[in-house]
């Protein structure tokens, strides 16, 4: 049990890397913390590398978490793979979408930005 509750910590902290990628963008989007100096769309694109960083974060704790899920030559490890992959992989496609996401806000943000607007 001592393992399971690691995992579950791991996993709430994965998810808490995804809301601040996500978090990022919709902190730029309504113009909080945003420079006088700088336009709300360019602000806007900023934004994507910060999520773009948060999401490669978030990539990389849920591959290794996959790795200490991974069944061994133990029943145990077993158990912990199929009570939790389920889990793995639906964040792990959640976290490919929003560094996806990032990348093209990065790249286009404030056009997508002037678009909205």
């Amino acid at each position: 049990m001592l393992a399971e509750g690691k995992l579950k910590i791991e996993l709430g902290f994965i998810v808490s890397l995804i809301a601040f990628a996500i978090g990022a963008g919709l902190f730029a989007y309504c113009g909080w913390l945003r420079p006088r100096n700088d336009s709300p769309g360019i602000w806007f694109q900023r934004s994507g590398s910060i999520t773009a960083i948060f999401s490669a974060f978030a990539q990389f704790r849920i591959n290794n978490f996959l790795e200490r899920i991974r069944g061994g030559t133990f029943k145990e490890s077993w158990d912990l793979y199929y009570k939790f992959i389920s889990r793995q992989v639906t964040i792990s496609w959640a976290v490919t979408v929003i560094g996806v996401i990032g990348a093209v806000v990065w790249g286009y943000g404030d056009i997508i930005f002037n678009m909205i607007h």
